[in-house]
């Protein structure tokens, strides 16, 4: 028998994030993973500002980066072959509210830099090759029974809570029984992860991907997209009929060769893997004492990129929650708001990305008739700004019912394409440098405690802060603004507590004293609007 406070289930980056976050809040965990390594595939294909402030935070940011391809190819680009002509680019999205911009990696540097983190985090186990049997639950915690790929001995783990985080396939959701809302499958693709090295070309690292169109309607289509900063390694994208297998290895060498234009080019499959496209949610993200998060809760397409980003900030949600239940400063009931804050941003997210592939579909048929109809195609490639250019859908997201104090102001429409700063309850407390070098960020203040962020003139509630600090055993820091910075309505004298995810809690646009702000906090941590009538600010 081995006992621990939480057991992950699954080890791609969800599961890594949230061990990690775990032992960074001083929880005890064990992760459980099927294989006997981090994947080999590239998968996901990029991450966004807000999952990068997390690595920024994590001290992982850099590694990451570095194993991504230039901010400047942060673009697509539509061909006919990929020795061209290049008919067209999609325009660079702006990036000024956030320290830490979007960064187009593959998702296995993403699992190699989060498996070295953990390895130096002594309060993470991580059991490869081992795989989840059963599970049951009681009112005091989960039993599993974990089974060695490797030999088959067998391990029983009890735990207070469990996360699951084992991808869409999801042997957790299947054993709550909980069903998903939504397309199974809108339709099959193959992905084959190909070395090609086109190095010495000097478009292929222009752009993050490459939708090949041949106007030959015998030649296949594709989307050849670029897995890292070399120019050697490539995925190549294949959408599948009914009953249509893969190509073939000896057809996409001679595919790879045509689309390049280098008859004797050396190519070498390194892998090929099925996948199921998919816009679904679950029913329900918590069952008792075990939840579900990234793939396990929601299937999204693949167009817009939310699929890994949307799980870390998942757990990035969850991991403060449990940790303040499992240290004594919340009750149970605290965690039944990670449902109701993230299943909205999920199915928000979900039909994003349907949007967004639809507006792939015509993009295509314009492009086949672009010298019939010109401005067809012109105004559809302006309108790809509304799917790649999309700060709004992945920071600007406000919770309305969870854990917040609401104050009753209007939520700010929703807007997937730009990020709006606000400092109203629920939205996420916007970036600011704090110094002139750009060296720190207002983000770089929510890591591991809640955070009471002062108003230039607010000595009124620094003092509140810091007695509270006195008094209570929840983690507390007191931050004060050098000016009023922005568009927030604190004004100079008022003040915001904000979660340690990052999240406006309460806000006071006056000032007060110690007994208001110790309210808001217990009313935060005892579940805060949860009421099931509350308006959702993130609509599909």
């Amino acid at each position: 028998m081995i006992d621990v406070p939480v057991l992950v289930v699954g080890g791609g980056p969800v599961g890594m994030s949230m061990a990690l976050l775990l032992d960074r809040f001083g929880i005890n965990s064990l992760l459980t993973e099927r294989r006997a390594a981090t994947t080999t595939h590239p998968k996901a294909r990029g991450c966004h500002a807000r999952t990068m402030e997390q690595f920024r935070l994590w001290g992982i940011e850099e590694r990451i980066r570095r194993a991504g391809l230039p901010q400047e190819s942060d673009v697509a680009c539509w061909c006919e072959s990929l020795n061209g002509p290049l008919v067209a680019y999609t325009q660079p999205a702006p990036s000024l509210n956030t320290p830490a911009p979007r960064s187009i990696v593959p998702q296995d540097a993403v699992e190699e830099a989060l498996d070295h983190e953990l390895s130096l985090r002594p309060g993470a186990q991580v059991f490869r090759s081992t795989e989840l049997v059963s599970i049951d639950q009681d009112s005091d915690g989960v039993r599993a029974l974990l089974r060695s790929v490797a030999n088959g001995d067998e391990y029983e783990v009890r735990a207070q809570y469990l996360i699951g985080c084992d991808g869409a396939s999801s042997t957790v959701r299947s054993a709550l029984g909980v069903e998903m809302d939504g397309r199974e499958q809108m339709a099959l693709m193959a992905n084959h992860y190909y070395r090609a090295d086109v190095s010495h070309l000097p478009h292929v690292r222009s752009a993050i991907g490459f939708l090949v169109r041949p106007s030959d309607p015998s030649k296949e289509e594709t989307n050849v997209l670029a897995t890292g900063p070399d120019g050697d390694r490539w995925l190549a994208v294949q959408k599948l009929r009914d009953g249509e297998e893969p190509i073939s290895e000896a057809r996409l060498i001679e595919m790879v060769r045509e689309q390049w234009g280098i008859p004797d080019l050396d190519v070498k499959r390194i892998n090929v893997m099925n996948w199921k496209l998919s816009a679904q949610v679950a029913k329900q993200f918590r069952k008792g004492r075990v939840f579900l998060a990234g793939d396990a809760a929601h299937q999204f397409p693949t167009a817009g990129g939310n699929g890994l980003n949307s799980g870390v900030q998942d757990v990035h949600n969850l991991a403060w929650k449990l940790a303040a239940v499992l240290s004594g400063h919340a009750d149970d009931t605290l965690l039944d708001t990670y449902e109701s804050e993230r299943r909205p941003v999920a199915q928000s997210n979900t039909a994003f990305a349907v949007r967004n592939q639809e507006r792939m579909d015509k993009m295509d048929q314009a492009f086949r008739h672009r010298n019939e109809d010109p401005g067809a195609w012109r105004e559809l490639l302006v309108d790809m700004d509304k799917q790649l250019h999309s700060e709004g859908q992945s920071m600007g997201f406000i919770y309305t019912n969870g854990a917040i104090v609401d104050d009753g102001t209007p939520v700010p429409e929703h807007d997937s394409q730009r990020y709006w700063p606000t400092d109203r309850p629920g939205a996420r407390f916007p970036h600011f440098w704090m110094d002139v070098a750009k060296t720190e960020s207002s983000i770089d203040w929510f890591d591991t405690t809640f955070v009471l962020v002062c108003g230039p003139d607010a000595e009124a509630w620094q003092q509140a802060g810091e007695s509270l600090i006195a008094t209570t055993s929840v983690p507390l820091e007191v931050k004060s603004l050098p000016h009023l910075l922005g568009p927030l309505e604190i004004g100079t004298d008022g003040a915001v507590l904000v979660r340690p995810d990052g999240h406006v809690a309460w806000r006071a646009k006056h000032a007060g004293a110690e007994i208001e702000l110790a309210r808001a906090l217990g009313r935060v941590l005892a579940g805060g609007t949860l009421t099931p009538k509350d308006p959702v600010a993130v609509t599909a």
